[in-house]
């Protein structure tokens, strides 16, 4: 054979061994998965060996030993060793240093057959894809065999072995070696080196792509690519540059994002590296990513789209954006004439009830806006009271807007921004406007007065009748019947379980022929939903929990010992009081008593809801409702258990009710 032949065999021959230098992002994290498991494998090769040393009576101390002094080169390799390739390199010395110990150990009939375990191994080192890896195993074999044969001939052979024995045995490694070798090589440039052939193809993509961006520069949508370093393609459409700015060259999509918004390129990066690090599903975590991105009066939309690689993992990601003002401009303005239909259907329905919500919400409106320098817990009451009874009367964009800013306190603990509180009022300005229409004259100060009263009356006159009872009658046309309050308050609990999903509910309404001015107790009732709302939300189980059982809201007033009493009760799953004792302990409050634990329930701060909702869980409603009753000269007794529905009385003293009315104009003449 001449030497150049020789000199391209010998070129090939290396070529098949060493694989490029160039270890590529695919390989390493491969070959990171490998050792792991490599190691682990390893490390349970010490009991093994210890039961086969004592059960060959050859040293099972000894086994212990030496077998972890083998463990020390792999674990040292793959703590300290940067470059995954040689981690594999000590790994095959260490696999047939562990087929040497293994056949040491088991010393007996079966010795020679534990030969055996060096050809699993060598074979099983494919798995690398790095025929040096198999090279660095078989001279290790050789070298075991040879040496042991002549220092320590027990160790390999239950017999008297002649040195053409060894030779045998190295033949044979050498055999399965070459095919090892080769399968390895064809592991590597076939699956390993996947990730060449993917660039390559999305190399051609590129090209393709750029015949592609004279289409592209001519849509109004915005297409970006970004590899799993978050690097931003240079290809793109131009319409990127005029949203976001013209990308650095080399440069990553967040840092372009913060250029514009902050806060939106934080979440981004959050949102990536739990997609890159491929813990959840990758739809999962594209899902969680960011989606809008306000930038003054223009708004976009983000999607994200994966670009796979033969083997389903994540090569690039396809970001495309959306201009969407023109579209939430439309969903506002439906939603601005769905909220302007609810509003007309309430006033029409309960004319007088919808006026006393309008006037103490914009009371509650100004309150919010004047205030230079508000108290958080005040403000929370309001905003948390403003919320919950525009969500009733239909007023949702309002709702939406102080639902935020609960949670804008809640997760930054201060006062929210005077921009944001300006918004509230901006908002509510343009209701009251598209109100104007609909209520027309919104002075209430008038009486309505039905037949059977005013017949009443007039018969009392023809009879002569005693001039107090008449001034009793006449003064009761002011006041408010508690059986219209009740039933607005059945009206508003029926419409807060639709809306939270609970079905239809039984209301029960029980009362006498009460009647409280209006002007006095109108803020008492508003704060009163903040306990309809509790009993529907917390205390009524959901439609799949109460199975046949039909969810049953009791209300009622009465006259009971010398009181006024105002009472609520609901058939639900009770108050969980260990669940309210763990929450006040936490904020600091009394737990001895069951009056201690009614005192918790009624404070700010206490909730037992996890996440707070459109309509509780905020642990601020119940606290305004207390103030309300305490203001009045009013208790608070609860009687509840687990399972036992919850029923909740307010008592008042009778001359909270209403003015003596003969009384008030004897001291007004």
């Amino acid at each position: 054979m001449s030497t150049e032949a020789s000199e391209r065999k010998r070129s090939r021959i290396l070529d098949t061994l060493l694989l490029p230098k160039e270890i590529t992002e695919f390989e390493r994290r491969y070959l990171e998965r490998v050792n792991k498991v490599g190691l682990a494998f390893f490390a349970l090769h010490l009991p093994v060996f210890v039961a086969v040393a004592y059960f060959n009576d050859t040293g099972p101390v000894t086994a212990l030993i030496l077998t972890l002094a083998a463990l020390v080169g792999p674990a040292v390799a793959y703590k300290s060793f940067s470059n995954p390739r040689s981690v594999s390199l000590i790994y095959g010395f260490t696999s047939m240093l562990m087929g040497g110990l293994l056949v040491h150990f088991g010393q007996g009939p079966v010795q020679i057959e534990m030969h055996f375990y060096f050809f699993a191994l060598l074979a099983m080192l494919a798995v690398y894809g790095n025929p040096m890896v198999i090279v660095v195993a078989a001279v290790t074999v050789a070298l075991h065999h040879l040496l042991l044969w002549l220092y320590l001939p027990k160790s390999v052979f239950n017999y008297d072995a002649p040195i053409w024995v060894v030779a045998v045995h190295a033949a044979f490694v050498v055999l399965e070696s070459v095919a090892t070798c080769s399968i390895a090589r064809s592991f590597f440039d076939n699956v390993i080196g996947l990730e060449k052939i993917v660039q390559a193809r999305t190399s051609e993509l590129d090209d393709r792509n750029r015949a592609m961006r004279l289409v592209l520069d001519n849509v109004e949508q915005g297409f970006l690519t970004i590899g799993r370093d978050g690097v931003l393609s240079p290809e793109y459409s131009s319409i990127v540059e005029r949203w976001l700015g013209k990308p650095k060259p080399g440069g990553k999509l967040n840092a372009l994002l913060a250029a514009r918004d902050e806060d939106f390129a934080a979440r981004f990066d959050l949102g990536w590296e739990e997609v890159i690090e491929d813990i959840m599903p990758l739809e999962l975590t594209l899902d969680q990513m960011p989606r809008r991105l306000d930038l003054g009066t223009c708004k976009l939309h983000f999607d994200y789209s994966p670009i796979l690689n033969d083997e389903a993992e994540l090569v690039e990601v396809l970001v495309v954006i959306t201009d969407i003002t023109a579209q939430l401009e439309r969903e506002r303005l439906e939603a601005e004439r769905r909220e302007t239909m609810l509003i007309f259907d309430r006033i029409v329905r309960d004319k007088s009830g919808f006026l006393e919500f309008f006037h103490e919400a914009d009371g509650l409106v100004e309150c919010i806006r004047e205030q230079s320098q508000p108290d958080l817990s005040v403000l929370k009451r309001q905003i948390h009271t403003l919320k919950g009874n525009a969500m009733l009367f239909g007023i949702h964009t309002i709702g939406d807007l102080c639902h935020e800013l609960e949670s804008r306190m809640e997760d930054g603990g201060d006062v929210p921004s005077s921009e944001h509180l300006e918004q509230l009022g901006t908002r509510w300005s343009e209701v009251k406007q598209s109100m104007d229409t609909l209520l027309g004259e919104r002075n209430s100060n008038h009486i309505e007065v039905d037949d059977a009263e005013f017949e009443d009356v007039l018969r009392s006159l023809v009879r002569g009748a005693p001039r107090d009872v008449i001034v009793q009658k006449i003064a009761a046309w002011k006041l408010e019947r508690t059986e219209n309050r009740l039933a607005r308050v059945a009206e508003q609990a029926r419409g807060i379980a639709r809306r939270l999903g609970k079905g239809d509910i039984h209301v029960e309404i029980a009362h006498s022929d009460l009647r409280l001015d209006p002007a006095k107790w109108s803020s008492f009732w508003s704060s009163f939903v903040h306990v309809v709302r509790n009993a529907v939300d917390h205390g009524l189980e959901e439609l799949d929990e109460r199975g046949a059982k039909t969810a049953t809201i009791a209300l009622s007033t009465a006259v009971d010992g010398g009181e006024f009493v105002v009472e609520i009760a609901d058939n639900g799953r009770g108050i969980d009081w260990q669940a309210v004792a763990e929450k006040a302990k936490s904020c600091d409050l009394p737990t001895h008593t069951q009056e201690d634990l009614i005192e918790a329930l009624f404070r700010d701060g206490i909730s037992t809801r996890r996440e707070a909702s459109l309509f509780s869980g905020r642990g601020v409603g119940m606290g305004t409702v207390r103030s309300e009753c305490l203001d009045r000269g009013g208790r608070i007794d609860v009687d509840a258990n687990p399972g036992g529905g919850t029923r909740v009385r307010f008592s008042f003293p009778l001359g909270a009710m209403a003015e003596d009315p003969i009384q008030t104009y004897r001291q007004a003449a």
